[in-house]
């Protein structure tokens, strides 16, 4: 007789922090002129006079406590000390060029405060500076797996930051913060009306499968001579939505 062993409610529907790596960042490293991924969780890569920015906020380090894992790492959105670093380098490396970010979850949400558990706010600031083209060190605490600091000079560049692409809140929304343009995308699973994490924007699609509102997706273009940011979106999604920046 064998038992089938009990589900870890605590960390249900969290993934192994080697998952993302060998399916997301190997393959990609393998690419010919792919883009650069570098040692703690982000990726770039430059289009004309475009930097594109890809940040991985749930790359969270993680420690066996008692055999078990002290974080979530699906529920659990931040970002390192070593990836603001490495964001840090990668901002001043671009130049003349704008420079549009993309994650998973944003930095801050439209009241102002962090959009992530560990170091949302160093994160805004840290664009922020970019904006404004100064020099100095962004501060994350004390924390032993998120604390530490990340130093700065964007003294040398001249583009901006277009705008803060992300999902995780299953929706469409887009707000202002300290100047800096959030749109959130809604990339969402169907789940049905019914379901307990289907947001009030999803429920009013009624999302069926076989049918276009299964999927949910966007394509992004960026026109640099109009300067105008525009969101193609498929299925249960907005055809268009369009920012200048």
């Amino acid at each position: 007789m064998t038992s089938t062993p009990k589900k870890n409610r605590r960390f249900a529907g969290s993934f192994h922090p080697w998952v993302f790596n060998d399916t997301v960042f190997r393959p990609m490293t393998q690419q010919v002129g792919g883009p650069a991924v570098t040692r703690h969780g982000l990726s770039f890569f430059d289009a004309g006079t475009v930097r594109v920015i890809v940040l991985n906020t749930s790359d969270v380090p993680v420690r066996w406590v008692g055999g078990r894992r002290n974080y979530d790492l699906k529920k659990t959105l931040a970002v390192t000390a070593e990836q603001l670093q490495e964001l840090s380098d990668a901002l001043a490396g671009a130049g003349r060029r704008d420079v549009l970010i993309m994650a998973h979850a944003p930095a801050m949400v439209r009241s102002g405060k962090p959009g992530l558990k560990f170091n949302g706010r160093p994160l805004h600031e840290l664009l922020r500076a970019f904006n404004a083209k100064l020099t100095g060190r962004v501060e994350c605490g004390t924390d032993p797996d998120f604390g530490g600091s990340a130093r700065f000079d964007f003294s040398q560049t001249s583009g901006k930051i277009i705008a803060y692409l992300a999902g995780h809140w299953h929706t469409e929304e887009d707000y202002r913060v300290n100047g800096l343009h959030y749109s959130l995308l809604n990339c969402s699973a169907l789940m049905g009306r019914l379901h307990g994490l289907t947001t009030n924007y999803n429920r009013k699609w009624n999302r069926l499968i076989n049918t276009p509102s299964e999927y949910a997706g966007y394509i992004v273009s960026i026109d640099q001579e109009a300067r105008m940011l525009r969101e193609f979106g498929y299925g249960a999604a907005s055809p268009l939505r369009q920012f200048r920046y």
